[in-house]
């Protein structure tokens, strides 16, 4: 009779043990690799598209607030012509009139989009009911604001022989009373969007780089005791059976040598590329956008100094702020050479602007604001908008970039542990077989 001691036994519990160790490497590495699969499909499907849209619709709405202060610049020249011709049409609003038009379909586009994303953001019923809400008071409140901003240009439209840069006081007060809408609710409620969504993809982020580190871990730990094991099972072979080298065993040690090694490198380098496609693509991205709104509220101060005298202290104070704030937001990665560039001339545009305006030359300060030809207020702030688009899609693609290599470094993950570590768990059973044989 075999004692628990005896070889038969030994050789047993070798192998139990061996075949328990490997499945539990298999086990870890499906895991490992499915839970950074589900992190990254999260990332680069769920929370960066919805960010991308609230910085988007905050973008939109800006400028869409920016366009119905200069479609108050309208109208025929203050002066009348000395010949007794017709006065001369300095603006027409046309081209604030479309550009806002197109804001207000980006606007609709964003709040789709955000809607139609609410549930998988929310993660819970709770968080979806939240997030479908917030959406939805935006959706309200635009209803009014559109409303205050409609009335405010049929005003401004409306007048006979309007002259540039004296719109009504009709037009004024609805232009105030949507800016004050604008500012305390609609601008909080899409900062608040914006929040919660910048919240989300850092949270997915820490996730995805997190479950992938402790993936290689866990890897590292199991695929050490496995070879551990195995190895001491070779000299023990050696030692009690003469064996110098048993081929399937040494095969088995390879593959759970595959397994461990290149598996936990491939989720290390996966968690690298999702920090770096957050760090250097999302989080610039998420600065440009911001820049993008600071040069928008800036370009509705302009108009609005323009027009409204009594406040023009108070609006210089803010542009001002505004200007100081872009510069601070575009340094470093948010910023390059042609954005320096062209906020310098967007600068000396806005003092021509207000040297024309303080000499009394309403006409041609007018004109500043609203032309566009260089070195006026209009191209360039267009000119500045280019650049900032520019560097927001550059920083796009590299969260791209990021996203793409952390997917190839996971591909084919979903096979290979079944591959190699089902092999090696034949092959220990191939191992053991001959020598258990030697004792029947």
């Amino acid at each position: 009779m075999t004692t628990l001691s005896g070889p038969v036994s030994r050789l047993r519990i070798q192998a139990a043990v061996a075949l328990l160790l490997v499945a539990a490497l298999l086990a870890a590495a499906l895991a490992s690799f499915a839970a950074a699969r589900s992190d990254l499909d999260q990332l680069a499907n769920v929370s960066e598209p919805r960010a991308a849209a609230a910085a988007d619709l905050h973008r939109a709405l800006a400028d869409l607030d920016a366009q119905h202060a200069n479609s108050l610049v309208v109208g025929y020249a203050s002066v009348t012509p000395a010949d007794g011709s017709e006065p001369v049409l300095v603006d027409d609003g046309v081209l604030a009139a479309l550009t806002a038009q197109a804001d207000r379909r980006d606007v609709a586009r964003d709040l789709t989009q955000l809607a139609g994303s609410a549930g998988a953001a929310g993660g819970s019923p709770g968080g979806s009911a939240a997030a479908g809400a917030a959406v939805q008071a935006l959706i309200d409140g635009l209803g009014t604001y559109d409303s205050f901003s409609g009335t405010e240009e049929f005003s401004t439209a409306s007048q006979d022989d309007p002259v540039v840069g004296r719109p009504p006081a009709l037009a004024l007060d609805y232009y105030g009373q949507a800016e004050g809408l604008f500012q305390q609710s609609l601008l909080p409620q899409a900062q608040a969007l914006l929040g919660d969504a910048d919240g989300k993809v850092a949270a997915d982020r820490a996730a995805a780089a997190g479950d992938g580190r402790r993936g290689a871990l866990l890897l590292g730990v199991l695929g050490l005791l496995a070879l551990a094991l195995l190895l001491w099972w070779q000299v023990d072979l050696f030692r009690r059976h003469r064996r110098i080298l048993n081929p399937a065993l040494l095969a088995a040690t390879a593959a759970v040598l595959a397994v461990a090694l290149v598996g936990g490198l491939a989720l290390l380098s996966a968690a690298s590329h999702v920090d770096d496609a957050v760090h250097q693509g999302y989080t610039p991205f998420s600065t440009v956008a911001q820049a993008q709104v600071v040069a928008a509220d800036a370009e509705a101060a302009q108009s609005r100094w323009l027009v409204d005298d009594a406040y023009r202290p108070s609006l210089q104070a803010t542009f001002s702020g505004l200007t100081a704030e872009l510069r601070q937001l575009t340094t470093g990665a948010a910023g390059s050479p042609g954005v320096a560039r062209t906020q310098r001339e967007y600068l000396a545009s806005d003092g021509r602007l207000r040297e024309l305006a303080g000499a009394g030359q309403l006409d041609q300060a007018s004109v500043q604001l609203t032309g566009v030809t260089r070195g006026q207020v209009a191209f360039s702030y267009y000119d500045l908008g280019q650049q900032l688009d520019q560097l927001s899609a550059s920083s796009s693609a590299r969260f791209d970039a990021g996203v793409a290599a952390a997917g190839d470094d996971l591909t084919g993950w979903t096979v290979i542990p079944w591959a190699l570590l089902g092999a090696a768990l034949l092959l220990v059973l191939a191992g053991v077989r001959p020598r258990l044989a030697e004792f029947a």
